[in-house]
């Protein structure tokens, strides 16, 4: 039984992230935070996959050089109402260069993974129907995550961020699948991430190895997943992905 040339794809892309990952690691001890090496590496990151997507003429196919879709905003919902009880936390905000730092962080984070997840597995899988390309871009995006194994011990909020990753990558796969860009997912993962960040006091903070962090990450996440499904249900009304 011949494989699935995206599943191909789909593999040496996170072959390759996860060795970019173990190559760039050594690097963290030369940075003052956690935060200022994530930007390193996922700016990095990113940088190399737009120059892969447009080297080897992808960029439209990818998202990169489509129109955005504004009427697709309602989908992503869940999102904003996470965004918003985010920011009514009672935490006392960072300062000026911090928040820049967490910006620089949630950019670069989104450019990688949208452009990964929702840019390049969504189009190799453009052979498919829309519902499973919903399913295989989000079910990846939620794997990518367990890679985290490799650099902690914390198991379980692992898993439960895989969990809360699935499930915001679902309902971002499902905007994508009414759209032909991805620089609205783009848009929105960065706003949220920067809100998180924010609100957590870095990355640490957001991922925790508490109780109470596995929680969060699993009620929000099945939650979102609810919504999810539904809109998978209706995916086969959505307009044809773009080839």
């Amino acid at each position: 039984m011949k494989l699935h040339s995206g599943v191909v794809k789909l593999v040496i892309l996170l072959l390759v992230t996860t060795l970019y990952g173990q190559l760039v690691s050594p690097f963290a001890r030369s940075f003052g935070s956690t935060e200022a090496y994530y930007l390193f590496n996922k700016g990095l990151l990113a940088i190399l996959l737009v120059a892969y997507v447009v080297m080897t003429g992808q960029a439209r196919a990818a998202g990169l050089t489509g129109s955005s879709r504004l009427a697709t905003l309602p989908v992503y919902w869940p999102l904003f109402l996470l965004i918003v009880l985010l920011m009514l936390a009672p935490t006392a905000p960072p300062d000026a260069q911090t928040m820049m730092l967490f910006a620089g962080v949630a950019v670069s984070v989104a450019i990688a993974e949208e452009l990964m997840f929702r840019g390049l597995v969504f189009h190799w899988f453009r052979d498919q129907t829309v519902r499973r390309q919903i399913l295989i871009s989000a079910l990846a995006f939620g794997g990518a995550h367990l890679f985290g194994l490799l650099v902690t011990d914390a198991v379980a909020v692992i898993l439960a961020q895989s969990v809360f990753a699935s499930a915001v990558g679902a309902v971002i796969a499902c905007a994508r699948a009414r759209d032909d860009s991805i620089w609205l997912p783009i848009s929105v993962h960065a706003g949220f991430d920067f809100v998180a960040l924010t609100a957590a006091g870095g990355i640490g903070g957001a991922l925790a190895d508490t109780p109470e962090t596995v929680l969060r990450l699993l009620v929000s996440g099945l939650l979102i997943w609810l919504w999810a499904a539904w809109l998978i249900w209706r995916a086969p009304r959505y307009a044809p992905a773009p080839a």
